[in-house]
């Protein structure tokens, strides 16, 4: 999963949650972090490995260890910060097709319960920006050739 700063706490959030079965108040900073869940899919029993990685300049080489054996990748966003939105098409889908050719990928939207936040409205308004609306999010997940688009 590769994501920038603002939309971190919730991807975190997203994998304890998914594998650990909880919502935690409060967010621990993660660099490189591994999270195992253990799926049945059709009979058979799956082990899940989820990456939360970084996604500051700073953890490029380190990130790009995570790659190896690499069957899906979730890309996500924050549609209370738009620039995060943009940077799946401007860095990240290159990263990702450079380390990963041919790999599934997913555009998971988070915090979707935010787009009619009023205080977040106010706020992206301010700047001249708004959330990002469902619409926009899935078109991103066309020009990427992503299989699916979710939100959160």
């Amino acid at each position: 999963m590769l994501r920038g700063r603002l939309q971190h706490e919730a991807q975190t959030s997203l994998l304890n949650v998914f594998t650990r079965g909880f919502f935690t108040q409060i967010y621990e900073p993660t660099v490189f972090e591994n999270y195992v869940h253990d799926l049945r899919i059709d009979d058979q029993m799956v082990e899940l490995s989820l990456w939360d990685t970084a996604g500051q300049e700073d953890f490029d080489r380190l990130r790009s260890l995570s790659y190896a054996d690499t069957h899906l990748i979730m890309l996500c966003f924050s549609v209370d910060n738009p620039i995060s939105l943009e940077n799946v098409e401007s860095k990240w889908i290159d990263e990702v097709l450079e380390h990963c050719p041919g790999v599934k990928l997913v555009l998971v939207a988070l915090k979707c319960d935010l787009r009619d936040d009023p205080v977040i409205r106010d706020r992206l308004a301010r700047y001249g920006g708004r959330p990002v609306e469902y619409e926009e999010g899935l078109a991103v997940a066309r020009r990427i050739r992503a299989s699916r688009y979710l939100g959160t």
